[in-house]
């Protein structure tokens, strides 16, 4: 029997923002309905919205620290927006989730946040120093839309027996799941994409604005980008004109989202990875002075980080 369909295992969960919303009702949905689930979240309102919304899915309850998180759960997933706040979680000596006592049945930790790998891989170390259970890197992609519908794709780096454990568990909550490699590999793997990814945002934040100033219909621009060689996520699922994609952050005047503030922190992240092992750039400048210009402008700070669109649609890009 694999640990996810065995009803006594017991799964924590904390983090309910953005990403880990999503995930975590999918979760509670897809385990066996009398397996506990127990959450812990700073925000109040947040917390408390989402047990109202969840309550027709299984039975959730709420832990006031992660140790106390550790001491009700056999398999921890953690989301959360910036490595200092993994660390805390963790290694915070009084509440923190390895401030549990160690016990006969291992706990298993899976950290879906994006954060340094170098910080990842010394979590790893002190979970396994701690000997309250294993640890695991899981970063994903696809954003809110993908945590809601349960299609994320998730890298994972750890040792192939902690990944064969963690599988069915990670396909509660995503479509594609894919073990990049030893500790810290699925970090990499996701803040290369990540990179990428923004490449591909000011592309084609560069193309639609093109098409807008000309006078072409953006939705039938896009709709031909997106059957042809142009074709991205950015195009597609996040097309940052408003009007082209149901659902996207343009839609909501890129309210929430991936904010910009995120996705600068994972850029720097890719780039100090691409540095740190000799690897060339030549559009890291341009791209991280974008989003350098971001944070500080009203028009984008705190938005999605689709929003730089809108630098492009008011001919101020640099």
């Amino acid at each position: 029997m694999s640990i996810a369909t065995d009803s006594s295992t017991r799964y924590g969960f904390i983090g309910i923002g953005q990403m880990g919303w999503g995930m975590a009702m999918n979760l509670r949905q897809k385990i066996p309905k009398d397996a506990k689930m127990v959450i812990c979240e700073i925000s109040e309102s947040r917390k408390n919205q989402f047990l109202q919304e969840v309550e027709s899915r299984g039975v959730v309850t709420v832990a006031g620290t992660p140790k106390e998180v550790a001491e009700q759960s056999d398999v921890v997933i953690t989301m959360l927006p910036k490595g200092q706040h993994v660390r805390e979680v963790f290694t915070n000596e009084e509440n923190g989730l390895l401030s549990a006592a160690p016990r006969e049945t291992p706990v298993h930790f899976i950290d879906c946040s994006t954060i340094e790998a170098a910080t990842s891989v010394d979590i790893g170390k002190q979970v396994a120093k701690s000997k309250l259970g294993t640890f695991i890197d899981a970063p994903v992609s696809g954003g809110p839309n993908g945590a809601n519908a349960g299609t994320l794709a998730l890298m994972v780096g750890g040792s192939e027996e902690d990944w064969e454990r963690a599988e069915p568990i990670l396909r509660m909550m995503g479509k594609n799941v894919f073990h990049c490699g030893p500790p810290g590999a699925g970090l990499a793997t996701k803040q290369i994409n990540n990179y990428l990814s923004s490449v591909c945002t000011v592309g084609v934040c560069e193309a639609m604005n093109m098409g807008v100033k000309y006078g072409l219909d953006p939705k039938k621009l896009a709709d031909v980008i997106n059957v042809s060689s142009g074709r991205c996520y950015n195009s597609s699922d996040q097309n940052p004109v408003k009007g082209v994609t149901p659902g996207s952050a343009s839609e909501k005047d890129f309210v929430g989202g991936f904010s910009v503030e995120l996705c600068k922190g994972v850029l720097d992240m890719a780039v100090a990875l691409g540095e740190q092992v000799g690897a060339r750039f030549v559009l890291s400048d341009r791209v991280l002075a974008l989003y350098d210009k971001a944070l500080k402008d009203e028009r984008t700070r705190g938005m999605d980080s689709r929003s730089i669109y809108r630098f492009f649609a008011d001919n101020d890009v640099l």
